[in-house]
Order: C-alpha cells, then structure tokens, then sequence
C-alpha cells in the first residue's frame, strides 16, 4: 500500500527507500557500473547495441518464440513503468480508488507486478484496507478507456490482492483465418503438422498427431470445437481414403455433430451403450496389436495399411462418463485410460471433447498431453483444462467472446505458456466434400461379389436326354382340346 505524507523527508532517507523498494533497477545500475569499470563504455556500448540487433533480429525471424521467451519480460517491464505505474496515481484519483486517511494521509493501492502477453496485462494490485473488489468491478470501464484497452476484468487472488485483467488488442477482429486447401494425395500429409488454423502472430496453427498424441478440447455449447475436430480430419483426408487412419467414432448426442460423416468412419456409435461397446472393440483390438508387434520385437511402428493409426475420437466425453449409466461409466472410464497411456507406440490416438472440462467429467484429464481451451463458462474451468496456474499466465479462455467461435488458447505439455489460436470454420459443405473424397477411395469400396458358373462343359446327349425325362408334361383335357380346335 503507498502512500504519501505530508510530513517532509531527508533526501537521503527518500533515496534509501526508493532503491530499498526497486532492487532490479539497483542490480542493473550495479552492473552497468561494473562493466564500465572493468571493461570501458565503448565495450558496453558496442555489446549493448549487438545484443539489440540480435533482439530485433530474433523478433523478425521467430516472432513466436522470440515473445515466449524474451519479449513478454521486456513488455512487461516497460509498461509496468512507461504505461500503468506513470498513470497510476493520476487513474485511480480520478476513479475514486485513493482514499484519506484520518491524519490526512493519501492511502493509494499498490501495484505488485505486471505480467504481459501479446493480447493481455495482468497488473497485480495490493488494495488499500477497506477495498474490495466490487470497488475495482464498478469502474472498470472507466479504467479501461484510461489506459486505451479493449476490455478489463478483475479476479480477487487472495485477500486484499486482486489482479486487473486489461486486453489491448484483438488480432482475430481483422485476421481472417480461411480453410486450409484439402489435401489430395499422402504425401501432402504430415502427421506431425497437420494445418487448422492461425495463431495470434499470424503464423499456422499445426496439430501433432505424433509427439502430440491425445488431444482434449474443452469448450462450451458453439465455442468451436467441431472446427478443431472437423479440421483435423480435412488433413487427414488421404489417409482416411487410404486406409492408412481409421476413425472410431463416439457421438453420444445422437449423431448430432459426427452423423454426416459415418460413410468415412471405421466403426460408428450414437449412443452411450454402443460408445461403450465400440471403446471395448477399440481397446481389445490395439491389445492384439500390441501383443503381436511385441512378440515380434517391434518397438517402434510406423504408418501403413497393415499397421493404420487407429484414432478414437469422442465428441462429448461427459456423456460416457458423468451423464451415462452407472455401469457404462464405469466401463468406459478404464477403457480410455488404458487408450490414453498404453497405445503410443502401436499407433493409438484419441481426440475428446468436453463442455465442462471438471475432474468429475474428465476424471482422466490429465492423461492428454495437448490441452485447448476454447470459450469456458467459468473461470475456474481454464486452470481445469489446461492445467493450473495458466489462466494467470495469460490464457483467458473465460473471456473470449461468445461471437467469436474457434478462438482458444492452446497449451503443450512441456511448455509452459499457451498460445492463442484461431481454427478455420468448417461448414457442412466442406463436410460433405470431405466425406466424398473419403468414401471413394479404396479403403470404404465394396468388395466385389463373384457368382459362380454352374457349368462349365457343353452337355453330352444322354445328359440331354435325362433333362428331357425329368420335365413333367400335363396332358390337356378333352373339353380344353375341343376349345383349341
């Protein structure tokens, strides 16, 4: 909490506590200072200049990686102090937020840190006794109209500390994301790069289907996520002709999302008890797989029409687990775990879906190593689906606008920031082109069906003959003869 006094301060005293409360701007005149001593200021300068042109240069080339890495900490630390802290005062004056004490003494709310992304500041806020953050709610707009954002939001961290959510841009207002080309051969498909969409720098938004494995997508009603699945699929349409992937489908809602295209799929189920039976026949059949490579010794397999990457995708995964039959839950539960942790090597994907993404609905959530985010009705459910503590790292899955469908915010395992990611919209047209160029290829066409000849040598006369005594005659009445004549 800051403050300022009325009562007069030595110098000295002010300057010990201003360097007592920055310690970085102390490190970082210390080692100016220390390289100038020992090295010189032409040394310094020159690797101070080189060390910005590699900045610039890395921005240019990666700009992705350039800002996970380096840039969101210098943006953070300059608009903690160009844009929000140079304001502060000045802002939250005029918003009603400092308050006098009973001796006079201005009591201003302090700003702990800021944390930057491309879209996003979150600014972590010490508020002043007696504050809560209802206060924060009833001027937000006015807020964020001062500091020339789009938006702002508040969450209460803990108490007495809340964080202040501003977005300063929206990149997907004027990036338009079109359907990627669908594929026409095997050779144009990587497993391992499979284009969707765009992300928020503008660059292709790939799936991994090798090192990505399982996928989960959790997102509310219309957020998107047939776009992501149904994307998917356009990429792997080769394949699919092919018979190089097989899809075994589960769509527990009657057919509602998955029904247009049950000509392209492997096996097919539409309610809850067939989704049970077709992940029994799913996971008794990779079992076979496994024991036969094993027992071969094959360790590490490759795509091929003996050995297909066999995908099992479930387009709501709270109707198998959560809203189904006791026992059909309890099935299925073991069953697609054993999906998600036994079947990488023997070419075992799986592709789930989900409204509400809560350790009840998705008691095995933690098995997907790729998680994505769309639109989420709470707060809550971010951290939920992507893991904890992303939500303060940027992904503001619950803020997306309910009129932008497909946004979401991806996150790897092993990477700990996400991304923000748009999917190209596929319509029930593109559906259709894809389920024609699926089923007319070799692995949907109907095998031939051959009848055999009965004969195959021209009948000898005695076999004529015994023809002629086994066909009966019916000799005519008198009365019909007399009507012929």
């Amino acid at each position: 909490m800051g403050k300022q006094r009325e009562t007069n301060t030595s110098p000295v005293r002010a300057t010990a506590g201003w360097l007592a409360r920055h310690p970085r701007i102390d490190a970082t005149a210390l080692a100016t200072g220390a390289g100038v001593w020992f090295v010189g200021y032409q040394a310094l300068l020159i690797g101070a200049a080189a060390t910005v042109v590699a900045g610039v240069s890395w921005r240019v080339l990666d700009r992705p990686s350039f800002d996970r890495l380096a840039g969101r900490l210098v943006r953070a630390w300059w608009r903690r102090w160009a844009v929000y802290q140079r304001q502060w005062h000045r802002i939250l004056f005029a918003c009603g937020l400092i308050q006098t004490s009973q001796k006079g003494t201005s009591q201003v709310p302090k700003v702990l840190s800021v944390r930057s992304t491309w879209c996003w500041d979150t600014v972590r806020v010490r508020m002043v006794k007696s504050q809560t953050a209802a206060d924060y709610e009833a001027v937000l707009d006015r807020l964020a109209d001062a500091y020339r954002c789009r938006r702002a939001t508040v969450r209460q961290l803990k108490p007495g500390v809340l964080a202040l959510d501003f977005q300063r841009h929206e990149p997907f207002d004027t990036l338009s994301v079109p359907l990627p080309a669908l594929p026409e051969s095997v050779d144009e498909v990587d497993l391992a790069t499979l284009p969707i969409g765009v992300d928020e720098y503008g660059q292709d938004l790939n799936l991994n289907l090798i090192d990505g494995i399982h996928h989960l997508f959790g997102g509310a009603t219309g957020a998107g996520k047939g776009s992501f699945l149904w994307g998917t699929l356009r990429q792997l349409a080769p394949l699919i002709r092919e018979g190089l992937v097989r899809l075994w489908v589960i769509d527990p809602k009657g057919g509602m999302e998955f029904g247009q295209g049950q000509a392209m799929f492997h096996r097919y189920a539409d309610t809850d008890h067939d989704g049970v039976a077709l992940t029994r026949e799913y996971v008794a059949h990779m079992d076979a797989r496994k024991k036969r490579l094993g027992t071969a010794g094959v360790r590490k397999l490759t795509v091929s029409a003996e050995n297909p990457m066999e995908i099992l995708i479930c387009d709501e995964l709270a109707a198998m687990t959560e809203y189904a039959d006791r026992d059909i839950s309890r099935e299925f539960e073991p069953l697609l775990s054993k999906a998600l942790t036994q079947y990488r090597a023997v070419l075992g994907r799986v592709l789930g879906a989900v409204q509400e993404p809560t350790k009840d609905n998705v008691p095995m959530r933690g098995l997907f190593p790729t998680k994505i985010a769309l639109r989420l009705d709470e707060s809550s459910y971010v951290d939920m689906c992507l893991g904890e503590g992303v939500r303060d790292r940027g992904a503001f899955a619950d803020q997306i606008p309910g009129y932008m469908p497909g946004i979401a915010y991806l996150k790897h395992e092993g990477k700990r920031e996400p991304r923000r990611v748009r999917a190209a919209f596929t319509d029930d047209d593109d559906i259709t082109e894809l389920v024609a160029f699926c089923a007319d290829g070799p692995a949907f066409a109907a095998p031939a069906t051959v009848t055999p000849l009965t004969r195959t040598t021209k009948p000898t006369d005695d076999e004529d003959a015994d023809e002629i005594e086994d066909i009966e005659f019916i000799d005519a009445d008198d009365d019909d003869q007399e009507d012929i004549a």
